[in-house]
């Protein structure tokens, strides 16, 4: 089981259907049998996890660095979130993921936005 790349302008969001565009806010779900399930949105993401009662512990969650669009995804579990309204994504889910706290804090402008991690987002 691994990642499976996003082919961005082809293939649409699980959650909404639109079609995947944005590098800086796209995710993957990949389920313990290795099915891919992919978003446009982190915001998609949360929302579909929820709506579904998605219960698979071995499935592996991927989110796009913020940072570096189009290059590694990140584990979500590892990732840290900063939720801003300036963001704008796909869905308005307006959250970002950074490898690290550095990094996260330095997408806060003048100290706005808030850092979550993994499992204060998917409460």
């Amino acid at each position: 089981r691994q990642f499976e790349p996003i082919t961005y302008g082809r293939e649409a969001c699980t959650h909404c259907k639109m079609t995947i565009m944005d590098k800086r806010f796209a995710a993957e779900i990949i389920t313990s049998k290795g099915k891919a399930i992919k978003f446009d949105d982190f915001g998609c993401l949360l929302s579909w996890l929820k709506s579904e009662k998605f219960k698979d512990p071995g499935a592996m969650i991927f989110v796009a660095d913020f940072d570096h669009p189009g290059g590694d995804f990140l584990n979500a579990r590892n990732a840290i979130f900063t939720r801003d309204e300036t963001f704008k994504s796909p869905m308005n889910g307006n959250l970002a993921a950074s490898a690290s706290e550095i990094e996260a804090n330095r997408l806060t402008k003048d100290g706005h936005g808030q850092l979550l991690t993994w499992l204060e987002l998917n409460k």
